[in-house]
């Protein structure tokens, strides 16, 4: 019993994730879907494609004109290393900024701290904002 009672609370949990999303993002960005990333930062990008790639969810393209979507990648940093970072998903033939991410902090707790907050940055908005929202 504890273990359905369990099981609804995460499926909640996810739905209540995605209802955030706009129904666009999905059929712009779904499994597969070529993306091109850009941002002030080429360290950033750099960061981002590594992550993205481990994951495998989207693939990587270097070209714009190949790319079925584009995240455009704002970084700030604040304090003693802290980087925030969030994403846009922009139609690539217009250039409409279709949906803005959250927020992420590059990870601040022993496990999985990193020196390197950009990097950081980059893995939780895979990890935090991607992964749970893209299955």
């Amino acid at each position: 019993m504890k273990a359905i009672v369990l099981l609804v609370i995460i499926t909640l949990f996810n739905i209540q994730q995605q209802e955030n999303i706009p129904q666009e993002v999905y059929n712009l960005a779904p499994r597969g879907s070529k993306v091109y990333i850009i941002s002030q930062d080429e360290n950033a990008v750099v960061h981002l494609k590594n992550a993205m790639e481990s994951w495998g969810y989207w693939k990587t393209t270097e070209n714009k004109k190949e790319a079925d979507f584009i995240l455009k990648v704002f970084l700030r940093f604040e304090g003693a290393g802290v980087c925030i970072a969030n994403a846009t998903f922009v139609k690539p033939k217009t250039d409409d900024v279709v949906y803005s991410t959250p927020e992420v902090t590059s990870v601040k707790k022993a496990s999985g701290f990193d020196f390197n907050t950009k990097r950081s940055a980059m893995r939780q908005l895979v990890e935090v904002v991607f992964k749970p929202n893209f299955k």
